[in-house]
């Protein structure tokens, strides 16, 4: 495993040294190269330091995709510290929880969310919990900020950091979505980002200084591998964007050449949906790429119907340093639709049953992996931490899969969100499929409720793209469904309620069922 970089910060030290004036961040009219870059995460650096922060400390980060948020994450590391993530879309009280779970005693954070003032937020922070704030305004580098070092400067700051880095320390950590509870600290290694990047640039997307864009959430395990570590690795440059534009992602895509078109499945069909998707010039995207769940066919036609390149897609999570299911750069249309890709050779991945052990060829059961530079655990959790793991290694991922005679992995949905219907066992995510395949349907959810005679059943919620009535979307699942996997009830939403990273909010659904 030595042909890789074993943090992020010895990924970029070739570009820093080598290449200062390759151009890395593109931010509106902005564009800082890699030496500017290593000035500003310095000098950042030392203001961390000058506050008290010492190596093994934490370091929260408020932050939307803008360079500041490159050059906290650096400035963190540099000053080996670990850096903690805080979603710029949580309320007062939800950061206040993660500042003090994570002891982080400085938070760099921005003072603008859009048109939202984050600034009485912030000074509570500095009231109730004695946080020292550093705040960005909306301009670059706006704010009580440290003028950039040398480049000489630069250079010895960022060798003596080298040095001093520990691979097996945590480089971030990245409080879960908490659907199941209270969010938890997942630790991820400066060695298992740095490796799952380098991962992602020589197995999927191989191309010298990538061009991409990144308009999701930083602190996102998705962001932060396949967008920031694979940039750094490859010499790329990145576009930030504060929130995701359709129009914009479509204008960028010409505008700056862009190798790369990321995007959840949501995102995606927000793209092919926009009047400008037709005229955009797509000639320079060399892979479409997306996350966090499958994407419709009627989505997928019109991508590939535009776009010349190769499709990938890919299944991972916060504790397993992200993807570790990609499918090898394809066009391959059943493979794109019908699997979640294949196992990346470099992890061991069984499909385990109720006892922990491997079930046989075809058969369905819990994804679990053991990979060579695991997640740390949860911060100040050990029992939480010791159940993420079988007795031999394994993580538990919560995902239930199976395997098909050509190596591909197929989704079938969370454990958790399993339930039985007449003694059958229901997976949501395969109704859900099957729902998002109808023409008219955007997007679809299925949850559980309880039926005195079935002891439970499914019911959908819809966003339709077109006027459908209940029967016309009960009638599609039992052209395609078992009967006891058919939901009993339908509602139909203007739009579905997502969280941060664009995923259903499952919980925000409960919430409706429950009001109902």
């Amino acid at each position: 495993m030595s042909d890789f970089p074993i943090s992020l910060l010895h990924a970029l030290q070739p570009w820093v040294q080598n290449e200062p004036q390759r151009t890395a961040v593109v931010f509106r009219d902005l564009r800082l190269s890699y030496g500017e870059l290593a000035g500003y995460a310095c000098a950042l650096a030392q203001t961390l330091q000058a506050r008290g922060v010492r190596p093994g400390d934490r370091v929260a980060g408020l932050m939307t995709p803008r360079p500041e948020a490159l050059i906290a994450y650096l400035a963190t590391w540099l000053a080996g510290a670990t850096f903690v993530g805080v979603t710029s879309r949580f309320h007062g009280r939800e950061q206040a929880q993660i500042l003090k779970d994570s002891g982080a005693n400085v938070l760099l954070s921005v003072r603008y969310d859009g048109a939202r003032d984050l600034g009485a937020d912030l000074a509570s922070h500095e009231e109730a919990l004695g946080t020292q704030v550093v705040r960005f305004g909306r301009d670059f580098w706006e704010g009580d900020l440290p003028q950039p070092v040398s480049a000489e400067t630069a250079q010895v700051v960022w060798s003596d950091a080298l040095r001093a880095l520990d691979p097996d320390v945590p480089a971030v950590i990245i409080y879960t979505s908490g659907s199941t509870g209270t969010p938890k600290g997942a630790m991820v290694t400066h060695a298992g980002l740095a490796f799952r990047s380098h991962t992602l640039h020589v197995d999927r997307f191989a191309l010298p200084h990538i061009r991409q864009l990144v308009d999701i959430p930083v602190n996102h395990i998705g962001a932060l591998a396949s967008g920031i570590g694979l940039s750094f690795v490859a010499g790329g440059m990145l576009v930030l964007a504060e929130r995701f534009d359709p129009a914009y992602t479509l204008a960028t895509i010409a505008a700056e050449r862009l190798d790369v078109l990321s995007g959840v499945p949501a995102m995606l069909t927000l793209l092919i949906e926009h009047p400008d998707f037709s005229d955009t010039d797509f000639s320079s995207v060399k892979f479409v790429n997306w996350g966090a769940g499958p994407l419709g066919a009627h989505v997928l036609d019109a991508l590939l119907a535009a776009v010349a390149g190769d499709f990938s897609q890919q299944y991972g999570m916060t504790e397993s340093n992200g993807p570790i299911v990609y499918t090898p750069p394809t066009r391959d249309r059943e493979i794109l639709l019908n699997t979640t890709g294949r196992p990346d050779p470099r992890l061991e991945l069984r499909i385990a049953g109720a006892q922990d052990t491997a079930l046989p060829p075809g058969s369905e059961g819990e994804v679990q992996v053991r990979q060579p530079y695991p997640f740390a655990g949860y911060l100040g959790l050990p029992e939480a931490t010791e159940a993420a793991f079988t007795h031999d290694g394994f993580l538990r991922t919560g995902d239930l899969a199976r395997i098909r005679d050509d190596g591909y992995l197929v989704f079938c949905g969370r454990s958790k969100e399993m339930y039985k219907s007449g003694g059958f066992n229901v997976y949501p995510r395969e109704i859900e499929i099957l729902l998002e395949s109808h023409p008219g349907i955007r997007a679809a959810a299925v949850l559980a409720v309880d039926d005195p005679a079935w002891g439970q059943v499914g019911h959908a919620f819809i966003e339709a793209m077109q006027p459908l009535t209940t029967d016309a979307v009960l009638d599609w699942c039992r052209q395609g469904l078992a009967n006891y996997k058919v939901p009993k009830t339908v509602s139909m939403i203007d739009a579905m309620p997502r969280t941060s990273v664009d995923k259903v909010d499952r919980q925000a659904l409960a919430r409706l069922l429950a009001g109902a």
